[in-house]
């Protein structure tokens, strides 16, 4: 198999976050694609990126007085912001995506990122459109089941339809994650009516060449649809492909599921010749529920260029440089947090942080369980600790708001002077928060996570972990490098570890006031970062997943 520009790597996602200023991704997913689209341009392999370009609704975080979450819109103009048109013979490209009874108009954009990758985005706001269908993608994740599965849609089948009006034939489509499913019914339709072959045969041919990840065994991650919702918008695939709607449908529905049911998970691995889980933890778990499929491990990975800040690791072997560079990244983090906020703190102090997308699973209520233990601890006069808070709740997660708004409480009477909450998470947030943090905390439940990607940004910049072993931290010796929370006892061993190690060791200085010990563990910490590097992680996907080698591309 050679990769060309014609013959590229397609890899699918509901969600691309490459831009802070592009509201296109809700969390870890997002970045993750980002980060992935932005190695295959680092080693210009011929790969492009299918999305949606979400308008900004509801996609800004706006805390009341009294701490309740709500949200605003992020309304802005493509092409400022870096996009361009996508054109055919000199006109701008739009395809029609049949939706029920209506055919949407769909345009198509496009971020270059070198000169074999390529983002595109497809977008419904257009004048061709009814206010109903230009609004189908002016919103992330949102809204009612046909609300989302109308946004599925757009993307599988508008993504091969836009790929085969430019001529653009990949030799493998790759699903990160089970929403762009749809796929398959125009690229097993094209192969029929090309190929003047069956079903049957075309369903095969184009299973050999798709492969999927999973992300999740969360069921928001893992989508079941109602069968008769999703009767109404396959019938008109089902009839052009001259099958029964049943047949077309039965890759969703499991052995021990309800036939009432479609499971866009079940449908993503009956369509897909290999599958990966994104963890060594979360592929024996899909291993398990899915025992029938074809899986392989492939750790998810970080893009260094990104996250990794070029002072640290130029540092890095440099006991007091190290220090002092460290010193000058927490100083910045803090003038950033007071930028931000309004409220600044002394970044001489034990700079704690937790900063990722508010699920309930990540349980960032369990580190306020004990607020006047945690409140003895963090304003210990000889040992401060500064703790910093970053996250948002999915719009509809009420239970999420509701536990931010208590967080926030504490924040503004028990911890006041040692704790800040930092609105509208996003991906510079996140850079500045793990380069300039001294523990960067992780609280999932066991069996929830399936890898996470915060805390390996923390590593490449010396920031220590204190996680529960879990996904991607289950796979590091955590000895001297880090430390491991009990995930069943999780507050109270918390609290132990902040008093007892982690604040000590911080404060235990030599006679320049550098901690050695701790310095120590940075280094070692930074050490870990190749291993869970995005070039690592397309590595293996180029080895385990697309089955082809490095060397198997070109530049046509």
């Amino acid at each position: 198999m050679e990769l060309t520009k014609k013959n590229p790597i397609a890899y699918f996602c509901a969600e691309f976050g490459f831009d802070k200023d592009l509201p296109i991704y809700a969390g870890g997913l997002g970045i993750l694609s980002g980060d992935t689209i932005k190695e295959a341009a680092d080693e210009n392999i011929p790969f492009v990126g299918i999305g949606l370009l979400y308008r900004g609704f509801n996609a800004v975080q706006k805390i009341s007085e009294d701490g309740m979450q709500s949200e605003d819109n992020y309304l802005f103009d493509p092409v400022t912001s870096g996009m361009e048109h996508v054109y055919k013979d000199e006109m701008p490209l739009f395809i029609k995506v049949h939706m029920t009874e209506v055919d949407v108009w769909v345009r198509c954009w496009k971020k270059t990122f070198s000169e074999n990758v390529i983002l595109y985005l497809l977008d419904t706001e257009t004048d061709q459109n009814l206010p109903s269908e230009r609004s189908i993608t002016s919103t992330l994740y949102s809204g009612t089941q046909e609300s989302m599965l109308k946004q599925q849609i757009i993307l599988g089948i508008g993504g091969i339809k836009m790929l085969t009006a430019l001529g653009i034939h990949p030799e493998i489509y790759h699903m990160n994650e089970g929403r762009p499913n749809f796929l398959h019914w125009q690229l097993i339709r094209e192969m029929m009516d090309t190929h003047n072959i069956s079903y049957e045969t075309a369903k095969t041919r184009a299973k050999e060449k798709t492969v999927y990840t999973n992300h999740t065994l969360v069921a928001a991650g893992n989508q079941e649809y109602s069968m008769d919702l999703l009767k109404v918008f396959s019938k008109y695939y089902a009839d052009k492909m001259g099958i029964s709607n049943e047949l077309l449908l039965s890759d969703g529905v499991g052995p021990d599921k309800s036939p009432d049911t479609f499971s866009i998970t079940r449908a993503a691995l009956n369509t897909s010749s290999r599958a990966n889980g994104v963890s060594k933890v979360h592929t024996n778990f899909s291993m398990k529920l899915w025992p029938e499929y074809n899986w392989t491990n492939i750790t998810n990975g970080v893009h260094l260029p990104t996250w990794q800040e070029p002072s640290v690791k130029n540092a890095k072997g440099d006991v007091q440089a190290l220090w002092e560079t460290h010193n000058q990244q927490k100083i910045k983090l803090e003038a950033f947090v007071k930028q931000q906020t309004g409220y600044g703190y002394n970044p001489n102090f034990l700079v704690i942080s937790w900063a990722r997308r508010l699920a309930g699973y990540k349980r960032l209520e369990t580190i306020f369980e004990d607020i006047e233990e945690l409140r003895a601890i963090i304003r210990d006069e000889d040992r401060p600790i500064q703790l910093l808070v970053s996250g948002k709740a999915h719009q509809g997660d009420n239970y999420g708001k509701q536990m931010l708004q208590q967080v926030i409480g504490f924040m503004k009477r028990e911890l006041v002077g040692h704790a800040l909450f930092i609105p509208n998470y996003n991906i510079e947030i996140a850079q500045m928060l793990t380069r300039g943090s001294d523990v960067w905390l992780n609280t999932p439940e066991v069996g929830k996570e399936a890898s996470g990607t915060s805390g390996m940004k923390a590593i490449s910049n010396g920031v220590l972990n204190l996680t529960v072993a879990e996904g991607w931290a289950a796979e590091v010796d955590w000895n001297d490098t880090g430390w491991v929370l009990d995930p069943t006892n999780l507050s109270e061993d918390l609290y132990s570890q902040l008093e007892t190690k982690v604040a000590p060791l911080f404060y235990k200085r030599n006679t320049n006031g550098v901690p050695e010990e701790w310095v120590a563990m940075m280094q070692k910490s930074i050490l870990l970062a190749d291993k869970f590097s995005a070039t690592r992680m397309f590595k293996e996907y180029r080895e385990k997943l697309y089955k082809c080698g490095h060397n198997q591309y070109g530049n046509n």
